[in-house]
């Protein structure tokens, strides 16, 4: 079977989402203009001069063009790099390792000769997984990416990718979920990200939504420790902080930093999400040419959806693994608690009410089955 490339349509729409991310690189950039004039504005409240208050008002510390000349391919340059680095340290927690054998990972004897009605269950080596996706690397015509094992019972898998590195990651459930065929399929997807080069795109964007998320949650952290913060808003936090002649200045940065960081969180997201929908048709399309079975990646996400797992998941949302996966289900619970007062009640109802209006970061499974299944109704007529 010959690998299908992604539709003209779908390359478009792709490069039109990857110039929208670049155009959100620069209102980050315009953004953090904004917020450090803001913040110079403020910094005198610390000290009680007031001298620097009004000229950081008038934003002519620096011109902006030159900010947004320079600071947009920085910003590029630093998601190329950092975002891939992020998505690995998120999975380093899970990472069996590979130095390790995978003493751990019991997959079904893949043997064609096997009789029994229950097969036997085998150790499989790393070097025998390897082999796999070099195999199947092969046929794609990419290079060979390297192989990580997590150590997760939810059954999933994504690749990361940067210039001259690329990593696959599969978890322990996956691999023991699916047959011979199914993993095949599954690897080939994951290579079709690679091949038609929509992996690197995703693995930078993420990096947007989770710089600025993380801001937020840094911004809430603050409030917390804030006295003032705490009496006026009934927030939980230690009694004995105090952040001294930094209250005020953090009081009237909070509203403009959420007005300013907000927006573009919400819009950088939902940008994000778009763009994985969209390369998922296209990466099952390339994933059952490379294993030359369209069934098998259909029997595939059946076997992975037959056992529905959590979707949301603030720390896989955060920093948009799960984006990145075959199927949109969290690594794992995550262990976080979000306390129960103002602030943690307003986190959960944008949490709650971004799930509803922001786009989903997949196309529903029984869409991509069908999709799969008029594919080998098309090989088999």
């Amino acid at each position: 079977m010959s690998r299908r490339q992604p539709s003209l349509r779908t390359r478009l729409r792709i490069v039109a989402l990857g110039a929208v991310l670049l155009a959100f690189d620069a209102a980050f950039v315009a953004a953090a203009y904004v917020l450090a004039h803001v913040a110079l504005a403020l910094l005198p409240l610390v000290g009680y001069q007031f001298e620097l208050m009004a000229r950081a008002l008038s934003f002519d510390l620096v011109a902006l063009r030159p900010v947004l000349v320079v600071g947009t391919p920085l910003v590029l340059l630093v998601q190329s790099v950092f975002g891939y680095r992020l998505t690995l340290r998120e999975a380093r927690e899970y990472d069996i390792g590979p130095d390790r054998e995978l003493k751990n990972i019991l997959l079904a004897d893949r043997s064609a000769d096997e009789t029994d009605d229950e097969p036997e269950e085998t150790v499989v080596a790393a070097p025998t997984l390897e082999d796999r996706v070099a195999r199947l690397a092969q046929t794609a015509d990419v290079t060979v990416p390297d192989v990580r094992v997590l150590d997760v019972e939810t059954p999933n898998s994504y690749v990361a990718s940067r210039p001259g590195e690329r990593t696959l990651f599969l978890t322990v459930g996956l691999l023991e979920a699916l047959d011979d065929e199914e993993l095949d399929a599954v690897i080939g997807h994951e290579l079709a990200h690679l091949s038609n080069g929509d992996a690197f795109v995703m693995t930078a964007a993420a990096f947007l939504p989770t710089v600025s998320g993380r801001f937020l949650d840094g911004l809430a952290g603050a409030l917390r420790r804030s006295w003032i913060a705490r009496k006026l808003f009934d927030l939980d936090g230690p009694d004995d902080s105090n952040l001294s002649n930094l209250e005020i200045p953090l009081l009237l940065f909070t509203p403009v930093a959420v007005l300013t960081v907000g927006p573009l969180y919400l819009a950088g997201t939902a940008t994000y999400r778009l763009l994985s929908r969209i390369r998922e048709y296209a990466a099952d399309a390339g994933g059952a040419a490379i294993s030359g079975s369209p069934a098998a990646l259909s029997s595939a996400l059946e076997t992975l959806t037959a056992d529905p797992r959590p979707e949301t998941d603030l720390r896989m949302a955060e920093t948009g693994v799960r984006e990145l996966c075959v199927l949109p289900y969290a690594m794992s619970e995550t262990d976080e608690e979000v306390p129960d007062d103002r602030l943690g009640r307003l986190r959960r109802r944008c949490d709650w009410l971004c799930n509803r209006v922001l786009p989903g970061s997949h196309p529903d499974p029984d869409e991509r089955i069908a999709a799969l299944r008029d594919r080998q109704a098309e090989i088999e007529g």
